[in-house]
């Protein structure tokens, strides 16, 4: 062992683990609110523990990968592979008591196992790592792309951990924090027998411990995830390469059902008398009634848009270029209007037939744009937060279009499904209504009194940067359109002390009491019932998350007015679940429940109101339904109605004339904090969060919140 460091013998002994199961299935027969957590945990370790231990399995995030598999390898990128794993859960149910989820997940991953600058010379064969220091542009590459990577010294002699946090400036010859002001390379070769530092002149990597260590003293640690974010292209790549059909996905799991079984052989499961039924569960699903479009049936959870609702006045636009004049010429100018102009007439879309037009570069983007137009903003890079804010600072609307989608356009077969989509961002952004549903399903006294449908959703980073909160409500009185009439409240908030981040909203208060008195400028009323739907939210986390947060709204409303006490509905939704699906019968290609499919009983959670639904149609793999928990109901209303008004929220998304996964307003505070996340990185790049000296809270969401929120500016 090193020096210093002492040997510690522990024993464990095994006590009340035979417990585990009878205490999760008397608190489910019992029927109380809340199913013990600890009994859930224990079996799931040792469910984890048991996986694990199989013979060249390694665990990855509560999933455990056989070591040996090839892989897929992604394109470009000759480090990352993509492997399949399997997943075991042991999750209480209302209907089956406890019920073991067995899941075939995958993972990029970086097989590591080699020296680090091997590792660099294979990802980055134009950077030269001679016995030189490294240009500036070279060390910043690879401090990005090395960032968060798992290394181990080659000289130690007992394994350890670290993680590189960039690239120094330093090399080996730099001299150490010391009184003895001794150079790396001679603290090194001094400290630890055989240790030799042969490129002395090569920067070191910088780790997060604050050490400065030679590159070719590091070894990349095998097997290690990737967890940063990878471009569009490469995700796309990997969906189409972990994505399987329903009944592909069950003959896999089927695969993984016997690994499972085969790792509870294992002494500590046999000894708690754990196993695992082989046969699938058969429940029960209903299919609701689908809303009416203009007096015909909506199919399959979508429908054909051939006009909008309602359009403005007129749009004025204006494009804005940040390509040469060489790749988008007048000629094309005009023949990008030419479409825009014929689709908008089609679909009701008033357009003024004069479209500007500007070039300019992203640094004097602000002077082009204009407060009369909806500034149409082309740019190749797409630099979305650095043009976002310049929207807040002018006070404009912008939309955004990629190069490559202008190509789609404009370039032999007109794209006019993209094309119909941005003139639907656009009419909303300009205060236009899209389409309506009846909705014969839902009893008209619910709607008797003004509504606020609220959603909301939380983004974090993972690197002591703050977390971003956006909550979204309607204002209008009808729940059922693809409109613009939804209010949007952005508040940044730091983790507490030693935390990574905290999940509920703290500003809860002061966002519902700003959301409630623009209803009530707008309305003329007080809204009497408010239905609140929270996204990323796991079980675990809803009496203290929600709760609270449910405690901020009830203190809003009665700051707003002593006596008013409006009822609230809180209902929390989650994708992030286990549970799949398939239909017995395959009656299509696919194989996936229709859409508007609801399964509420059998495989649901036993202690709330709750049940899964598939909104959207499964197209590409199989489908993942959301899972709604009603967690809290003043207005008492019926679980049928939940169902279809949840379901109906979904085909309002204003982007696209179909049903998404989420209901909308969940789906447009995503989007919010994506566009408040751009807008903050932009204008923090460089900040250093880990140092202390941050700016507060109140001064970040100041600086990132659009100026002008009477629009819609995330769609």
């Amino acid at each position: 062992m090193g020096i210093g460091r002492k040997v510690y013998l522990v024993s464990v002994k095994l006590t009340q683990m035979t417990a585990c199961a009878q205490d999760v299935k008397a608190t489910i027969q019992d029927g109380g609110v809340e199913v013990l957590q600890d009994p859930i945990t224990a079996l799931n370790a040792i469910f984890l523990h048991c996986l694990k231990s199989m013979p060249s399995r390694v665990a990855i995030k509560n999933s455990v990968y056989d070591v040996n598999q090839q892989g897929y390898a992604l394109p470009g990128n000759p480090s990352l592979r993509l492997w399949k794993g399997t997943r075991a859960k042991i999750t209480p149910t209302g209907g089956f008591d406890i019920t073991v989820r067995v899941i075939r997940k995958h993972e990029v991953i970086i097989p590591g196992g080699c020296n680090l600058i091997t590792f660099i010379g294979e990802n980055h064969r134009n950077i030269r790592m001679n016995n030189n220091i490294l240009r500036d542009n070279d060390r910043k590459t690879l401090s990005t792309f090395l960032k968060g990577l798992k290394v181990t010294p080659t000289y130690a002699n007992y394994p350890r951990k670290l993680t590189v946090k960039c690239i120094s400036t330093d090399d080996s010859f730099s001299t150490i924090e010391s009184p003895e002001r001794i150079t790396i390379k001679n603290y090194l070769e001094d400290k630890y027998t055989g240790c030799r530092v042969t490129k002395p002149k090569l920067n070191c990597a910088e780790l997060t411990n604050r050490n400065k260590i030679p590159l070719e003293l590091l070894n990349v640690i095998p097997n290690q995830p990737y967890y940063k974010d990878i471009d569009a292209k490469l995700q796309r790549d990997v969906i189409r390469n972990a994505c399987m059909k329903p009944h592909k996905l069950k003959t896999a799991i089927s695969e993984e059902h016997r690994t499972v079984r085969d790792s509870l052989k294992h002494t500590l499961a046999s000894q708690l008398g754990i196993s695992v039924d082989s046969i699938p569960i058969t429940v029960k699903g209903t299919v609701l009634q689908q809303p009416r479009f203009r007096g015909n049936n909506i199919t399959d959870g979508q429908f054909r848009l051939r006009s909008i609702e309602r359009s403005p006045q007129i749009i004025r636009l204006k494009v804005i270029c940040l390509v040469n004049r060489e790749r988008y010429s007048r000629r094309t100018h005009d023949r990008l209007s030419q479409a825009f102009m014929s689709k908008s007439q089609e679909m009701g879309i008033n357009i003024d037939g004069n479209i500007e037009l500007a070039y300019c570069n992203i640094r004097n983007l602000g002077s082009h744009l204009s407060q009369d137009h909806l500034n149409l903003i082309i740019d190749q890079n797409l630099d979305y937060g650095r043009i976002k804010l310049e929207e807040s600072a002018q006070e404009v609307k912008t939309q955004c279009l990629d190069w490559l989608t202008v190509e789609r356009i404009i370039t032999g077969k007109t794209d006019w499904n993209t094309l119909a989509n941005i003139l639907l961002k656009m009419n909303v952004k300009c205060g236009g209504l899209n389409w309506t549903l009846e909705c014969p399903n839902l009893p008209s006294t619910i709607f008797s009194e003004p509504v606020m449908i609220l959603g909301a959703d939380v983004t974090h980073f993972n690197d002591g940067r703050p977390s971003i909160a956006s909550v979204v409500a309607s204002c209008s009185k009808s729940f059922v359109g693809a409109g613009s009439d939804f209010l949007t409240e952005i508040s940044v908030q730091y983790p507490k002390e030693n935390r990574k981040a905290i999940e509920h909203i703290i500003d809860m208060k002061n966002i519902v009491t700003k959301l409630l008195r623009e209803f009530l400028r707008r309305t003329g009323y007080k809204p009497g019932k408010l239905i609140y739907y929270r996204d990323g939210v796991s079980m675990g986390q809803f009496e203290t998350v929600v709760l609270e947060e449910l405690y901020s709204i009830q203190e809003a409303c009665t700051s707003l007015e002593t006596n008013y006490e409006p009822k609230i509905s809180v209902v929390v939704c989650t994708k992030r679940h286990e549970q799949r699906f398939m239909k017995k019968e395959k009656d299509d290609k696919f194989g996936n429940p229709s859409p508007g499919t609801v399964v509420c009983d059998g495989v649901t959670a036993p202690n709330y109101e709750n049940f899964y639904l598939f909104s959207q149609k499964g197209i590409q793999g199989t489908s993942i339904p959301c899972h709604y928990y009603v967690i809290y109901d003043d207005s008492k209303f019926s679980a049928n109605f939940w169902h279809t008004f949840t379901y109906y929220l979904c085909l309002t998304y204003a982007r696209c004339a179909k049903a998404v996964s989420y209901p909308s307003p969940v789906y447009y505070a995503h989007l919010a904090c994506a566009s408040a996340r751009a807008r903050f990185i932009q204008k923090y790049k460089g900040h250093n969060w880990s140092q202390g000296g941050n700016p507060l809270a109140s001064q970040v969401t100041k600086a990132i919140e659009p100026r002008n929120r009477n629009f819609m500016f995330y769609v």
